[in-house]
């Protein structure tokens, strides 16, 4: 699958081009909209994962807070407390902790920021446009951009992504 992100002028607009891709073959949850705060799109497909940088935080945590917890496993391995038998089962218990508190301490931090992918369309946004974005399948892309730019002129294609990963 590609992403298509493209720009629209108005809420208009982006609700014409949004029915024409859910007539032409396109589910509903491949389709993400985006726009300023202000902006009403009650009965639009909203931006989902894509709104904030949820994903993209709970991947460091997971990564920072297995290293670190594997870390905190292998030298209490290495120098283990008074009395204590110590094995590989808590170097994994700590590993698998640590990864577990650090992907839910950044996720949530991370879910309150706006998204970093989305950066190069925020002026956009804030100027009143609207960001549909639509993952179709690598060979139909050409058709698809044809479609949209056919379907409402006013649109014009931003450009072509791989979609984000939604399990990291």
């Amino acid at each position: 699958m590609k992403r298509l992100c493209f720009l629209s002028p108005d809420v208009e607009h982006t609700r014409k081009v949004v029915e024409d891709l859910k007539n032409n073959g396109v589910a509903e949850k491949h389709i993400y909209v985006v726009a300023r705060h202000d902006i009403q799109l009650e009965d639009m497909p909203d931006a989902g994962p894509e709104a904030d940088d949820f994903m993209v935080a709970y991947k460091r945590g997971l990564g920072m807070g297995g290293t670190a917890g594997l870390l905190a496993g292998l030298t209490v391995l290495a120098f283990p407390p008074a009395g204590i038998a110590v094995g590989g089962g808590l170097v994994a218990l700590l590993t698998g902790y640590g990864a577990g508190v650090g992907a839910l301490g950044a996720s949530v931090a991370g879910a309150a920021f706006p998204s970093t992918r989305l950066e190069e369309f925020r002026d956009a946004i804030d100027e009143g446009q609207i960001l549909v974005m639509v993952d179709v399948p690598k060979s139909e892309v050409e058709m698809f951009e044809t479609l949209i730019k056919t379907l409402d002129p006013e649109v014009s294609v931003e450009g072509i992504e791989p979609p984000a990963d939604v399990i990291p």
